[in-house]
Order: C-alpha cells, then sequence, then structure tokens
C-alpha cells in the first residue's frame, strides 16, 4: 500500500503558524508541552483557513481515534460542490518519543480491503436448546466467505455502545432471513442501530454496506419507511426468474454480471424463495419513502400479486433481496433450490459483490487479539435436525 508522507504538528501554543506561505526555511511553532493526544479524541471541524491545494470542498472535519498500539486513526472529510463527501484516511504516529505533540501522518491512496469482515445479525428462536441467545444459518456464512470475506456473529442482545464498537470494526453488515419480528424484536433493534450508523457514515464519506436477505430486505423497507408495508404472496418454498427493470442492467449490483447469467436469471427459476409477506409493487410506488431511497432492480409475481424481489439505494450502498442467494449453492434440503450452473454461479457473483462493496471500508478490529476473539471461528456449526430447512447452524 502506497502513503504519502506529512508532518502532522499540533499547534497548541499561544502563538500558532498558519498554511501561509514564507520565504526561506520553513518555520518551526513551537508545540504543547506535557501533550496528552488522549485529550485531543474525536471530531474536529475547520472554521477558518488559509487556501490549502489539498482542500476542494467545504465543511471540512478532522475525525481522530486513539488505537490500542498508540497510533491515531485518522479520517479527513469534506463536502464537494456535488454534494458529496470527500475523504481520505490515514494513520498518525509519534515521530520521536521526546516529542510527542509532533506526529507523522501517513494519507493512504489505496481503494481496496484486502481482509473484508462482514458482521451477520443473529436472531433469536423458539427452536433453540434452553440458554441459547440465537442462531445464524451456516449458508449465510459460507456465502461471504465464498467472497472472500470472514465473518464475526452480531448477538440481538448487546448494548448500542458495543454495536456502536463493533461498527467501527467490521466492514460491513448482513440482515438474513429468518422469523424474528421486524417491528419489535431484539433482530429489530440491532437492525435499526447498524442501519442509522450506516446511513450516518456513509453520509460523511465512510463507506458501509449494508445487505438484507428476505426478512432482512423487509426490515429495512421498515427502517426507511417507518411502516410495515407487507402484503401476503403465496412465495414459500418457490424459484423464479427475475423480472428485471429497465435500470437493472446498469446497476451497481449487475452491471458486472456475464449477459448470459443475466439472460439465465430473466429466464430460469434460478432464485428460491422462502416468504409469505412481501413488499408490493404497488406498496413499493405510493411509498414516497421507498421510492424515493431505493431503486428497484426486479420484481416477481405469485400469479396475483408483483412484489420487488431486488433493490439498491440510490446513495447509500444498501441492498435487498427478497429471494435468497446464498442456497443455490449451500442448501440441499429443498427441492425448489435450484443447484444448476447458473443457479450456483448467480451465489458466487452476488456474494463476490457485497464483499468488494465491503473492500471499500477500512474500518478494523484495534487488536489482531480483539479481532480473533470476535470471528465466528470461535464457533462450530452443528448439523440440523431433518425437519429443519437449513443444513447447519450456528448456535449461539
Amino acid at each position: 500500500m502506497k502513503a504519502f508522507q506529512m508532518l502532522f504538528v499540533l499547534l497548541l501554543a499561544a502563538a500558532a503558524e498558519d498554511q501561509s506561505l514564507h520565504f526561506g526555511k520553513c518555520p518551526r511553532p513551537p508545540v504543547q508541552q506535557d501533550f496528552n493526544v488522549a485529550k485531543y479524541m474525536g471530531t474536529w471541524y475547520e472554521i477558518e483557513k488559509h487556501p490549502a491545494l489539498f482542500e476542494k470542498g467545504t465543511c471540512n472535519q478532522a475525525t481522530y481515534s486513539l488505537l490500542s498500539d498508540g497510533t491515531v486513526k485518522v479520517l479527513n472529510a469534506e463536502l464537494l460542490s456535488n454534494g458529496k463527501m470527500n475523504s481520505i484516511k490515514g494513520v498518525a504516529k509519534v515521530k520521536h518519543s521526546t516529542q510527542p505533540a509532533i506526529l507523522d501522518v501517513s494519507f493512504f491512496k489505496a481503494k481496496i480491503n484486502e481482509r473484508p469482515i462482514i458482521g451477520i445479525l443473529a436472531q433469536n428462536s423458539r427452536y433453540l436448546p434452553p440458554n441459547s441467545t440465537g442462531y445464524i444459518a451456516s449458508a449465510y456464512v459460507k456465502f461471504l466467505e465464498s467472497g472472500g470475506a470472514r465473518v464475526v456473529p452480531i448477538m440481538d442482545n448487546q448494548g448500542a455502545e458495543e454495536y456502536k464498537r463493533l461498527f467501527n470494526s467490521i466492514n460491513g453488515v448482513l440482515l438474513p432471513g429468518g422469523a424474528a419480528n421486524i417491528t419489535s424484536s431484539g433482530y429489530q433493534r440491532a437492525s435499526k442501530i447498524f442501519y442509522e450508523l450506516a446511513i450516518e457514515a456513509n453520509k460523511r464519506g465512510d463507506y458501509f454496506p449494508v445487505w438484507g436477505t428476505c426478512l432482512g430486505y423487509e426490515q429495512l423497507t421498515v427502517l426507511t419507511s417507518g411502516e410495515k408495508l407487507l402484503t401476503r404472496t403465496n412465495t414459500s418454498g418457490v424459484s423464479l426468474p427475475l423480472l428485471f427493470t429497465k435500470e437493472a442492467k446498469q446497476s451497481r449490483m449487475f452491471k458486472s454480471f456475464p449477459a448470459e447469467l443475466m439472460e439465465a436469471l430473466a429466464s430460469e427459476p434460478l432464485t428460491e424463495n422462502s416468504h409469505r409477506w412481501s413488499v408490493s409493487v404497488l406498496s413499493h410506488n405510493t411509498n414516497k419513502d421507498l421510492k424515493k431511497f431505493y431503486k428497484v432492480l426486479s420484481t416477481n409475481t405469485d400469479g396475483e400479486i408483483e412484489f420487488v424481489s431486488t433493490v439498491e439505494a440510490y446513495d447509500y450502498p444498501i441492498y435487498g433481496t427478497q429471494w435468497h442467494p446464498e442456497k443455490n449453492a449451500f442448501q440441499w434440503r429443498r427441492p425448489c433450490i435450484s443447484h444448476s450452473p447458473s443457479a450456483v454461479m448467480t451465489t458466487f457473483y452476488m456474494a463476490q459483490f457485497f464483499v468488494n462493496e465491503a473492500r471499500k471500508n477500512f474500518h478494523t478490529f484495534e487488536s489482531e487479539k480483539e479481532e480473533r476473539s470476535a470471528l465466528i471461528y470461535n464457533y462450530n456449526p452443528v448439523h440440523s435436525p431433518p425437519n429443519s430447512d437449513f443444513e447447519q447452524k450456528y448456535i449461539f
């Protein structure tokens, strides 16, 4: 990873130099003695400045976060004239131990995270063993791993501060299908916190993707609209071809799919549906919040009601499928699930797309030890009983 260096000096003396030009040698402004870096963590806002070539926008701000090794995570952001946030990340380190108020900052130009970690939200169920707090179907874990990500389970009974800490450590979140209550449950509460944190982060230029599958997509629609807009449909245990909208081929989600795969998705029953409730196209189009926030990429019908099956947000990396992309490659118990080459290819292209979205985020755990203790490798999946739809589950 290439970086360029600049000297980051905390000018906390009474007479501080600014960014104005000087002839001759660079000035050496005094710095604060007995400097305590922890006191300066947080977000700093620019009030007034001399022109700087590297700043092109307004509302400039810098966020400093102290890491466990004593270095400082730096996020500089500005608002551009087109309304988008521009940001750059870096790490600040003390240059000499005798001068703790002088730090070297490396601002990274690389745009790809090669070690993405995505959180999957667990949920409770009355079918779990006694004293269990939640589960995750292993197909979701395999789905993300097949795209090149590692997984952290997110329990649905944690406090807001723990969710915020975890949000700042992972690179994306997946809200899985299931049977949780999407208006009042631990699943709903945790989803709401991560959704709102993602919206706030993306607004300030911190790219953080969110994915909802089946119930997860339905949860996203509630969080966006503030309403439960579901209609009963006959769509439990059926695979369907996608009815693509005209926006689909140029969408972020599908634009890199091979033409033959897009044709197969449109003509063959490759997408498995396991839901009894859907967001009808009518409900989507008549709700101003949903219509403004989400671009519909595909629809389906149960023969009577046309419902939304794939969406992506216009202005945020937030995605939803009413169908299950993870099942084609990793679930074998339902005869309706297609395992054709095109169906399995769909699983991997969808996984690769979302994981690549997560690669654009650079959140990290504060230490390798903390990262290791959070990963799902600390848990063992169990073989599900014959009456379960899942081959394996992680039970917590």
